[in-house]
């Protein structure tokens, strides 16, 4: 499965096209305009700290979390929200648009987010490993609506990339909701916004 693919909408049209490694390109409100992303080199991840007993109390916890955050974790969680936005902005919004969406560089920020997976903190594990799940599951569903012959989807094709959006809108949900959990009971937060950078 190739992680970059030319969309229309409304019979939305995909098409496979030889994998880059970053940037998703927003195609516009114009009907077929089309542009072609570039790529970029993405930064090798950050080693995860050592592995130690598993924290029990409140001040454990806490300096586990930060540990995480200093060491890997901020870098892997601004890269995964960066990709996810970008990815997000390619998304088709008009019937018979074409765009071009490339998933290259969301999915080595997922790749990278899944080595950070062993956050401390439980209520915050769960929501960023649910972003990683459903950001993942939402993407390879709208690369898999691609048409099998052709360039305009079938119905069911059609159906099958908004499913696959939905989830994706999920994994953006539960990946803003680990960022306000981490800001909110443990003071720790990237600066500047990475949801607000264009």
């Amino acid at each position: 499965m190739l992680p970059l693919l030319t969309v229309v909408t409304a019979a939305v049209l995909l098409s496979a096209c030889a994998g880059a490694d970053s940037d998703p390109v927003n195609g516009g409100a114009t009907p077929a305009a089309q542009a072609t992303s570039t790529a970029t080199t993405s930064p090798s991840p950050t080693p995860s700290p050592t592995a130690t007993p598993t924290p029990t109390t409140p001040a454990e916890i806490a300096e586990a979390v930060t540990s995480w955050y200093t060491y890997g974790g901020e870098t892997a969680m601004v890269s995964l929200i960066k990709e996810s936005v970008k990815a997000q902005s390619g998304r088709p919004s008009a019937d018979m648009e074409l765009v071009t969406l490339d998933f290259g560089g969301l999915m080595d920020a997922l790749t990278t987010a899944r080595s950070f997976s062993s956050l401390p903190d439980p209520k915050t594990r769960t929501a960023w490993s649910g972003a990683i799940d459903q950001l993942e599951a939402g993407a390879l569903e709208v690369l898999d609506s691609a048409p099998e012959v052709g360039l305009i989807q079938s119905p069911q094709e059609t159906g099958q990339a908004l499913r696959g959006w939905h989830t994706f809108d999920e994994g953006i949900k539960s990946l803003k909701a680990a960022q306000a959990r981490l800001h909110r009971a443990f003071g720790l937060s990237p600066s500047p916004d990475p949801w607000e950078e264009r």
